[in-house]
């Protein structure tokens, strides 16, 4: 499926502006029925669910977590706290809602990327990993570990449009995804949730494929990857 590929928001953005455009983008993919694919970067944070916001101590964790470099900000999908950083690239699919299945959207949401690793020579697939942060059946998964984590988000019909569906992936694509992983922990230890992650269940494209350029390059040659994949082109 060709998507129209929306272009890149300023770097002064933050994190939740990012959100918030993608909501729009959302509502307008609902009335005329048109996917569109989002590339997009965050500096490094935690991007956490409205449901972590309600834990006890949600603002006390807010505080501290921004003092060590990490802030925090909210997304309206759902799963756990994850970590991002400049090692991680995002794609966000903006669907019509053609569908009742959510099986249907994570399987386009991981077509390109299943693609991608197979352009590495990596043999991708779905599945849970225990331990790992944003759990689900739709990680994609190498020899075990998480490379990509899912989540979904539905915008329901209404009066003038027929509904559609933000289905998001983070592809770890290069950095020290087990400091991401211990971060997205203090994250519910300070805040007083119950959920703890385990090193060693995540990995990153780069370890994967013996990576010895920089970050920046390898970034950068997927995004060029994928913006080919989704357009077609």
């Amino acid at each position: 499926m060709p998507y129209t590929l929306l272009p890149p928001l300023p770097t002064s953005h933050t994190p939740d502006q990012t959100l918030a455009e993608e909501q729009r983008w959302l509502r307008d993919c609902a009335r005329d029925g048109q996917p569109r694919a989002h590339l997009w970067q965050a500096p490094q944070c935690l991007i956490v669910t409205r449901k972590d916001t309600r834990l006890p101590r949600y603002q006390a964790a807010c505080e501290q977590l921004a003092r060590e470099g990490w802030p925090v900000h909210v997304r309206d999908s759902g799963g756990t706290a994850v970590p991002h950083g400049s090692g991680i690239l995002n794609l966000s699919l903006l669907l019509p809602r053609t569908a009742a299945d959510l099986a249907h959207y994570y399987r386009l949401l991981g077509a390109p990327l299943l693609a991608l690793l197979g352009e590495h020579g990596l043999e991708g697939s779905y599945d849970f990993v225990p331990g790992s942060f944003c759990d689900g059946q739709y990680n994609l998964v190498i020899e075990g570990r998480k490379v990509t984590g899912t989540a979904q988000r539905w915008l329901a019909p209404g009066q003038d449009h027929g509904g559609a569906v933000l289905a998001q992936a983070m592809l770890l694509v290069a950095g020290d995804v087990n400091e991401g992983t211990r971060m997205a922990s203090r994250f519910y230890e300070l805040a007083g949730g119950e959920l703890r992650f385990l090193p060693d269940t995540s990995t990153t494209l780069a370890h994967c494929i013996g990576w010895r350029g920089s970050e920046e390059q390898l970034v950068a040659q997927v995004r060029r990857r994928l913006q080919a994949r989704l357009t077609g082109n």
